[in-house]
């Protein structure tokens, strides 16, 4: 595991400080923590000691209408701002297109181009809502390779049990790192699972 997300910053006190006793064991792994698109978020996660911000951007018009309540243009513009301050901070940039799955690709393209421009370290498509197939993640991933050089991770929701079908279509498209979780544990059907990723890789690819 070469990045452990710890949990969310801001989130509860609890959250906090649990990521900095992890922040003190010396771990080889990077750990990083989520934030939202706002600079108290980012703020918490540099407090915390974390190495890295997961920050997470909706990009799908669904998204932006109902949850920021902004229009593209000022979504792009809230994204660079977040990752020109968390790089401010010191910290690496996960700059992730929040359910990416229903976004305009070609919005979502200039979403990633202008992040990476502006210092993402990584940019991560998320399948927030589990619709993806593998052969929609692997286009996607693809027209995404298309304008950035910065590594492309993939965030799947197993929601119609194609999690890790969806990672590791996006993996031949390109894609370097797969967001995974113990057994799949996570919200509504769970996220791709680290085992099967891993032991599909290793035994099948």
């Amino acid at each position: 595991m070469d990045v452990i997300e710890g949990g969310f910053a801001r989130a509860s006190a609890g959250d906090f400080e649990a990521l900095k006793l992890m922040a003190k064991q010396g771990l080889r792994a990077e750990l990083c923590s989520m934030a939202r698109a706002n600079l108290a978020d980012i703020d918490a996660v540099a407090e915390c000691g974390a190495e890295s911000v997961h920050l997470v951007v909706p990009t799908s018009d669904i998204h932006l209408q109902h949850k920021l309540r902004m229009g593209r243009p000022e979504v792009l513009d809230l994204a660079v701002k977040c990752v020109e301050h968390a790089k401010s901070r010191g910290l690496v940039v996960e700059l992730s297109a929040e359910d990416a799955s229903r976004a305009d690709v070609e919005f979502l393209r200039e979403f990633a181009r202008r992040g990476a421009e502006a210092g993402a370290d990584r940019i991560c498509l998320c399948d927030t809502v589990g619709v993806l197939t593998p052969e929609r993640a692997e286009w996607l991933v693809s027209r995404v390779a298309e304008v950035v050089r910065a590594p492309i991770s993939i965030h799947c929701h197993d929601d119609f049990g194609m999690a890790v079908a969806n990672s590791i279509a996006a993996l031949r498209a390109g894609a370097t790192q797969v967001h995974v979780t113990v057994n799949g544990i996570g919200e509504r059907a769970g996220n791709a699972a680290l085992e099967e990723v891993a032991m599909s890789l290793i035994c099948l690819y």
